[in-house]
């Protein structure tokens, strides 16, 4: 799980980063600007929750969801503030709690634990624990998995991660569901196969990639499962 704490006041910030990393096991990045965490966002970083101050310059809390939610529509936004008055705007960003200063440590561990019942109660959310950090993974976000060396690509629709740990472990962790083994290199999301044959298949993002043919038919009968059971992501 990657959170981001942003506030312009360096000490508030610093308390919620020490609470978080002494007590749960997350990556947790600190922003004293609003601009400094919207550059990291429209570079490409990723991130699972937000911890946004309302009241800060020159870009408000309130707009800088805004503008995360443009971005990504699964991570989970948490406001600071000492006014309840800006609740309802939250609303159009579909906040997930709010956060009145001063914060307790006991109102940051009651919102822990109700974001991670969250994300283990969402199907469409998968938390893979890996030696560097539990990963929040979104299902319609994963295009396929790929063995290389001593680590397994995944690959997604606007990055790719990289994760030290073997195609056969992270295949136990993933929903069979949605997911098939094609070949010995390749998992897929079946949500997002276009077409195929016996020798190959092709998704929605233009990828092709081969099927073994011992796979062939396996692979065909849990496409037809997919899709008869009607399981969208």
């Amino acid at each position: 799980m990657r959170i981001a704490i942003c506030d312009d006041e360096k000490l508030f910030v610093r308390k919620i980063y020490q609470y978080l990393w002494q007590q749960h096991d997350c990556a947790v990045e600190c922003f004293c600007s609003p601009v400094e965490l919207l550059e990291k966002i429209t570079a490409g970083e990723r991130y699972d929750v937000f911890f946004l101050d309302i009241l800060m310059t020159p870009i408000s809390g309130m707009e800088l969801a805004r503008q995360i939610r443009e971005r990504n529509r699964y991570a989970i936004l948490i406001f600071i503030t000492a006014y309840l008055e800006y609740a309802p705007e939250g609303y159009e960003v579909d906040a997930f709690r709010y956060l009145l200063k001063p914060v307790a440590e006991n109102d940051l561990c009651l919102i822990m634990t109700d974001i991670r019942k969250k994300l283990e109660e969402s199907a469409k959310t998968l938390l893979l624990r890996t030696p560097e950090c539990n990963l929040l993974l979104h299902v319609p976000e994963i295009l396929y998995l790929e063995t290389a060396d001593k680590e397994t690509v995944l690959y997604c629709r606007d990055d790719l991660i990289r994760l030290r740990k073997s195609l056969n472990e992270l295949e136990e962790q993933l929903p069979k569901a949605f997911f098939f083994r094609i070949h010995r290199k390749y998992l897929v999301n079946l949500s997002h196969v276009r077409e195929y044959d016996t020798l190959r298949l092709t998704l929605d993002s233009g990828q092709t990639l081969p099927v073994s043919r011992r796979k062939s038919r396996e692979f065909s009968l849990s496409l037809k499962t997919y899709i008869e059971g009607e399981i969208h992501v």
